[in-house]
Order: structure tokens, then sequence, then C-alpha cells
């Protein structure tokens, strides 16, 4: 029995990590077929050589990938709603990226504290029930809430480059407008300039340009715009194209403004980092800076004074 439950644990760990692997790899594999499609329709010529041999071995994967994910996919309709949108503020617009997530959840949820509680048992078969239990739970727990924590840590990590680059764009799209461009116009040559600099910020502003082109209305882009990015800054740039277009007003005047206030809000933010700092610094300091200075400055003092005292007890 003991030689079968050591089997079975082998054979769930591995694989557990050949899903996470094969997951990876079929995302790996998708991104490139549609980076090279792309690239093949942009230059207007034949593939020589498909990746059909290639992807076909990815089927039976994306199946097993696709019955993973059912066990801790959400109710009927959620790629209308906030899930579905956690993904395109990550910066996440592959289609399958959902199934991939769900999916490494649940082997996370469901396999690993399967492999830890037979792990336990195998190595520590003297350990109490009550621990073991609490163990798995924690195991559980932790892989439950862990791909939710790293795709905040994500999009936390791409508002900030994208509140950064926010102010130039503006500044790009002021000088587009001024030369006579229209907004659509400058919208589609600021996707293009802001590549090198920003592609996060360029690469939401070429899909609005696509909206657009395909026929959507101008305010409905803008606001996907913002719904993508989930910036409030960008937010107050959309309503101010939106009421521009709207009231007619001078739209390069408006945005020179509204750049001012961003590049404002930047500094301010620079400011209340750097105010943060002696505050952060407080706690290395008493805990490791402060006891060192003093056992360096204090220390021959108190070893004179313990040979004073040692001399003195002798008779």
């Amino acid at each position: 029995m003991q030689t079968i439950l050591q089997i079975l644990t082998i054979v769930l760990s591995g694989a557990a990590v050949v899903s996470v692997v094969l997951a990876l790899y079929n995302f790996v594999v998708d991104n490139a077929l549609k980076k090279r499609l792309t690239n093949i329709v942009r230059q207007g010529r034949a593939p020589v050589d498909t990746s059909l041999s290639r992807t076909a071995g990815t089927h039976k994967v994306a199946s097993v990938i696709s019955i993973l994910s059912k066990l801790s996919l959400p109710a009927e309709g959620w790629q209308s709603s906030s899930v579905q949108i956690k993904f395109l503020q990550a910066g996440i617009h592959h289609k399958n990226a959902p199934q991939y997530y769900f999916a490494i959840k649940t082997l996370l949820t469901l396999v690993l504290p399967v492999v830890l509680a037979l792990f336990l048992h195998f190595t520590q078969p003297n350990l109490p029930i009550a621990r073991t239990l609490f163990l798995v739970l924690l195991t559980a727990t932790a892989g439950n809430y862990l791909p939710a924590i790293l795709l905040r840590y994500i999009t936390k990590k791409r508002i900030k480059r994208l509140r950064n680059s926010l102010p130039d764009m503006i500044d790009l799209m002021v000088i587009c407008t001024e030369s006579g461009m229209g907004i659509d116009a400058a919208i589609a040559r600021i996707s293009h300039e802001m590549v090198r600099n920003n592609p996060d910020l360029a690469q939401e502003f070429y899909l609005s340009a696509l909206e657009m082109r395909a026929g959507a209305n101008r305010t409905e882009a803008l606001r996907n715009l913002a719904l993508r990015t989930s910036l409030e800054d960008l937010e107050d740039l959309v309503s101010l194209i939106v009421q521009s277009d709207k009231f007619g007003t001078s739209l390069a005047t408006s945005l020179r403004v509204q750049s001012d206030m961003m590049r404002s809000r930047r500094t301010q933010r620079a400011e209340e980092l750097a105010a943060k700092i002696p505050v952060k610094m407080t706690v290395p300091l008493i805990l490791f800076i402060f006891p060192a200075l003093l056992l360096v400055l204090l220390g021959p003092a108190i070893i004179q004074v313990m040979e004073v005292f040692s001399k003195k007890s002798m008779p």
C-alpha cells in the first residue's frame, strides 16, 4: 500500500509540473503564431512553411487546459464581466489567457495540496492530523490566491508605466493637433511614435485606432481605452476630448492645459515618495544601524568597566 501511494505521489507531482509547463508552452506558441501571421498580413505575402505541425500537437494540451479551467471558471457571462477586464487591464489580450490562468489556479488549488498531503504522510508519518490538515488548507488557500496576487502586481506595474508616460503622449497629441491632424489621425500617429518609449500605451492607442477604423464611435473607442487602462488621468483625458468634440472648443489648448496638470501630478507623486523616505528608513535604522553603532561606541567602555570590576573582585 505504501508503494502505491509513493507511485501516486510521483505521478501527481509530475502531472502538475508537466501541465504547467505545457500550458505556458502552448501560450508562447500561440503568441508566436499570431505574431507571424500578423507579419505575413502586413507584408502581403504567403508563408513558405506554416507551423501546422507544431500547432497540431497543442490541441490536445488545449483540451486538457480547457477541462482544468472549467473547475474554477466563474459563472456564465464572465467574458463581459470584471474578470475579463482584469486581464485587459494587465495588458493580456490573448483570447486563451483566462483558460491558462484558471487552469494553473486549479492545479495550485487542488493538485498541490494533495501532493503535499502524500509527501507529509510518507516523510513524517507521526505528524498530527490537525497539523497536516492545517498545512494542506494553507497550501490550497495560497494556491487559490497566488495567481490573483500576481495578476494584480502585473496590473499595478503596468498602470505605473502608463501614468509616467501619459504627459509625453499628450505633448505628442498637442503637436499633432496643432499641425492640422484630426484626433483620429493623431491617435494613429501616436500609436506608432511611442512604440519604443512605452509599448503598453502605444498598444492601447493602436487598439483604439483599430476600433475607430472598424466603424466604432470615437467616444465609445476612447471610453474603452480608459476602461482597459484603468487610469484616472486617462479617463480625464477622454472626458476632455469628448467635451471638446461636443462643444467645439480648441482641442490643442485643452490638451496643453491637461498636459501641464498631469506633469504637476507626476511631480507631486515624486515629492510624496521623497517625503516618505525618512519614515521608511526609521525601521531599518532602529533595527540594524542603531544597534551596530551603539555596539561600536559603547563596546570598548563596557569592556573596560568589566575589567575594572573583575580586578576589584580579585583578593
